[in-house]
């Protein structure tokens, strides 16, 4: 669930017809306010009018998909949550409207804070008999992916677990504190572009976006089946923001996912920030691999995004193709064109995909179809 699409393959449609969510901006008057810049690109459309929270109505469509196509049951299913943002706008409400006006649902949010709000209502629209919440920053969704894994391979754990992620956090004070730190895209229409791995890059592109999976203990890997093959997480204490310019968590992860086996497609972080693409490749050191950079087209979901780019390596898997990146003209590194020529479309069914937050959270995952 994205701007470009509210089912996964219709949004792989889209990235395979090279579609970019910053299309949108070239309909928007030249002098349009940056707030509305942001929300008219980011936007999914279906979750403005939510009676509850827009990061909800994301996260119930996407889960809803997963069950279904893996015809799981909500009772059978372990269900583990990654975010960092969660209902911000339910508890950006709350606040304004005061403590003696708050409506019952909204001093719900108030009193579980946004993510167990995210959690209560999950767990009553799709039935499911509890939720774990995991908060990594811009990592959480992998995270909770390997937290999921790790339930799974417990002795005595559950069989199934679903795994939601689902960020909806356009409010001014979101976009004002990226742009105060310099890592959002310039807000102008012709300027708001996101360009992981080029050399004009200059910041994310902010946007709506929801991903869930179901993932099942099985004995042994039947045809057809996409294996998570490894997870790993690791985290680093240069401060709340940055992470260290030599990325050692990121470095520890990869070390683990990318030694594992042969890896036919990278799917980095790869924000589009001007200091963090060259230091994430550097970290990698696999010129081998095909690289693709989904945010270049989908836009940063922010906690969601790594799950969302796990979907994604699925549908490569799955019809032996990866989409193409129309925004590098110039990329800082010539191994990112190199490796995709050098791809075998047939055999490219091992992707590892990596995710990297504030505080310095990291996750990485490896799968294969």
């Amino acid at each position: 669930m994205c701007p470009l699409g509210h089912a996964a393959w219709e949004t792989f449609r889209a990235l395979l017809d090279g579609r970019m969510i910053t299309d949108r901006a070239t309909k928007l008057p030249d002098d349009v306010a940056p707030l509305d810049l942001v929300r008219a690109v980011g936007c999914t459309g279906i979750s403005q009018h939510s009676i509850t929270d827009p990061a909800i109505d994301l996260a119930e469509r996407a889960a809803r998909e997963a069950m279904a196509e893996a015809g799981a049951e909500p009772d059978e299913l372990a269900t583990f949550i990654g975010a960092s943002k969660g209902a911000v706008y339910a508890m950006a409400g709350a606040a304004k409207d005061g403590c003696e006006t708050v409506p019952p649902d909204a001093r719900l949010a108030i009193a579980t804070g946004p993510h167990g709000y995210v959690a209560h209502h999950l767990c009553r629209r799709l039935k499911l008999q509890g939720a774990h919440n995991v908060v990594a920053a811009c990592a959480s969704s992998l995270t909770a992916l390997h937290c999921a894994r790790l339930a799974l391979q417990r002795p005595g754990g559950p069989g199934k677990a679903l795994v939601i992620t689902a960020e909806a956090s356009l409010l001014p004070l979101f976009v004002h504190s990226y742009q105060r730190l310099r890592v959002l895209s310039k807000l102008s229409r012709d300027e708001y572009l996101g360009r992981p791995l080029d050399k004009n890059r200059n910041g994310f592109v902010l946007a709506e976006q929801a991903a869930a999976v179901v993932i099942e203990r099985v004995q042994a890997r039947r045809a057809g089946q996409f294996e998570l093959v490894d997870t790993a997480i690791a985290c680093e204490s240069k401060d709340i923001v940055r992470n260290s310019s030599d990325m050692p968590a990121l470095r520890r992860v990869a070390d683990r996912i990318l030694t594992r086996m042969k890896v036919d497609v990278i799917h980095p972080h790869a924000t589009g920030t001007i200091e963090h693409d060259p230091a994430e490749l550097a970290a990698y050191e696999h010129p081998d691999s095909a690289i693709y950079a989904c945010k270049g087209a989908l836009g940063h979901g922010l906690g969601a995004a790594g799950l969302v780019a796990l979907v994604i390596a699925r549908l490569c898997a799955r019809t032996k193709r990866t989409p193409p990146m129309p925004w590098i003209t110039d990329p800082i590194s010539p191994e990112i064109i190199a490796g995709g020529q050098s791809l075998n479309k047939e055999d490219a069914t091992t992707h590892a995909v990596f995710a990297a937050g504030f505080g310095g959270h990291v996750a990485g995952a490896l799968a294969r179809g």
